[in-house]
């Protein structure tokens, strides 16, 4: 095998194996796993084999980058895991953490900061009718420890907002906006979702870095509830994130299925507001805790996917229509 035909190549990084041929004598093959070889100075003089060596001592540099580039990658998302678990556990236990009390409190405090900022339905019948309308929802749903009381407001945006302790706050502009009593409790199932999973507190919490998370979780109770209620107020009128959305938009389904009410109607009123969205664009009605929700039309297409999952589509109940118009 003259040199100015010879053939190098090199097998798997972990073999070792370096092979050199002739083409034109095809079927013979010389292997070695001395990888000094390609270090001697026969092979370095000849221009031919020079150039495959520093070719394949190119590859193996780039392979062995590549190997440490991945293994920081790995060990990265392998301390994004942990901190992501330690993370989750201290949030769950945190809010565990936090008494009932505590937070109607909270929302009482909130509701009454509301009452200055807009005008509530004072009539009885508006109220009466949103009461009438969800009561199959929220009797599935009321426990000793949280009763759910609803106020409308003059407010032509259509939206609803769940406060802490189950103040439910729903616009004159959703009630018109709703033409079955299905798609009101779609919404009102949304937000006390909301509640229930704690997404205020949640995100509170969320919100600090891993040093100020870990000092927030070794503090009695009454820090803690001193923080969070320096800091929820402020996100409280910044929205969810699309994760809690989501999950919203999953424990509300469950709601309505498990009160037998058609949850279809969560969808017709998203759809709605979609629409309500569109031709609002720029607008600011000047309750920022009541801002259109992200990603609306990716809220119904998993909606639909639910639906066309749901086994029992059959069993639930007719429900009144006198609130609407």
């Amino acid at each position: 095998m003259p040199f100015t035909r010879l053939e190098i190549e090199k097998g798997e990084p972990e073999s070792g194996l370096i092979s050199f041929s002739d083409p034109e004598l095809p079927g013979w093959v010389i292997h070695t796993f001395d990888s000094r070889i390609l270090a001697h100075p026969s092979l370095l003089q000849q221009a031919h084999t020079r150039r495959q060596i520093k070719a394949l001592q190119s590859q193996g540099e780039l392979q062995r980058r590549l190997k440490i580039t991945f293994g920081f990658l790995a060990a990265f998302a392998f301390v994004a895991l942990m901190v992501s678990t330690v993370t989750g556990f201290m949030v769950r236990s945190m809010i565990a953490r936090i008494p009932p009390k505590w937070e109607h409190e909270m929302g009482d405090k909130w509701l009454a900061e509301l009452q200055k900022e807009v005008t509530f339905v004072q009539d009885p019948k508006p109220r009466e009718k949103l009461e009438r309308s969800v009561a199959p929802l929220v009797a599935t749903l009321t426990n000793k420890q949280t009763q759910y009381t609803f106020y409308l407001i003059h407010e032509p945006t259509p939206n609803a907002f769940a406060l802490p302790g189950g103040n439910v706050v729903v616009t004159t502009g959703l009630m018109e906006l709703a033409d079955r009593p299905e798609e009101l409790c779609g919404v009102v199932a949304h937000e006390i979702a909301h509640v229930t999973q704690k997404h205020l507190f949640r995100k509170a919490i969320s919100s600090y870095g891993p040093y100020l998370l870990i000092r927030l979780f070794i503090r009695d109770e009454n820090g803690l509830l001193g923080v969070l209620g320096e800091s929820s107020h402020l996100l409280a009128s910044q929205g969810f994130s699309q994760d809690y959305e989501f999950e919203a938009d999953s424990v509300g389904w469950q709601y309505l299925v498990a009160a037998h009410i058609d949850p279809r109607g969560a969808i017709d009123i998203l759809t709605k507001l979609k629409a309500e969205q569109a031709g609002m664009s720029g607008l600011d009605s000047g309750l920022r805790a009541f801002d259109s929700h992200p990603a609306t039309e990716k809220r119904i297409r998993r909606l639909e996917e639910k639906w066309k999952k749901l086994k029992d589509k059959t069993s639930f109940i007719p429900l009144e229509t006198e609130h609407t118009k």
